[in-house]
């Protein structure tokens, strides 16, 4: 297992990391962004920008994982406020293989961390630009499935990349 240490910049560092299992992973710790408040019988963990330190772990699993582990895509799919029925849904498989992928039973195909992955870069997206971008496409998209005519395809170079000239248009 490869443990994974998060900083935030700007803070001393601690000398013992924090092993941060709150977040349902087993190999998280954190350097500084913490600190423990006493209460009269307790002691509790308070955790900078904790929203920050998600998305940097979910922006870790997507970015620079081969392919996340069952915890990690729990952990995505938590961030996500889905649920499983939920992401089964969107990536168009059953409850079942999502609860076998989290438990480690079985791994996802491609498709399916691949869709993952995506999704949840999208809901980093800010939400106007998210409704533009999502417009566009499904606007692309319906032109697409309105038209059943066959034709040739014509390609330019555009700025050294070739691009379709449709594309480059619009």
């Amino acid at each position: 297992m490869t443990i994974h240490h998060f900083v935030r910049h700007g803070e001393e560092l601690c000398k013992e990391p924090l092993h941060y299992t709150d977040c349902g992973l087993d190999n998280i710790y954190l350097k500084n962004g913490f600190s423990w408040e006493n209460d009269e019988e307790d002691r509790y963990l308070t955790v900078s920008d904790i929203d920050g330190l998600h998305r940097a772990i979910g922006l870790h699993i997507v970015l620079a994982r081969k392919a996340p582990s069952g915890k990690e895509m729990r952990f995505l799919r938590n961030e996500l406020s889905m649920s499983q029925a939920d992401l089964a849904r969107t990536l168009g498989v059953s409850d079942q293989s999502v609860a076998r992928w989290e438990k480690g039973q079985s791994e996802a195909n491609g498709a399916a961390v691949l869709g993952l992955r995506f999704i949840y870069l999208l809901s980093l997206v800010p939400a106007k630009q998210r409704e533009k971008l999502m417009d566009s496409l499904l606007e692309r998209l319906e032109k697409l499935s309105e038209s059943d005519e066959t034709s040739d395809a014509i390609f330019l170079s555009y700025n050294g990349k070739w691009r379709d000239p449709k594309l480059v248009a619009a």
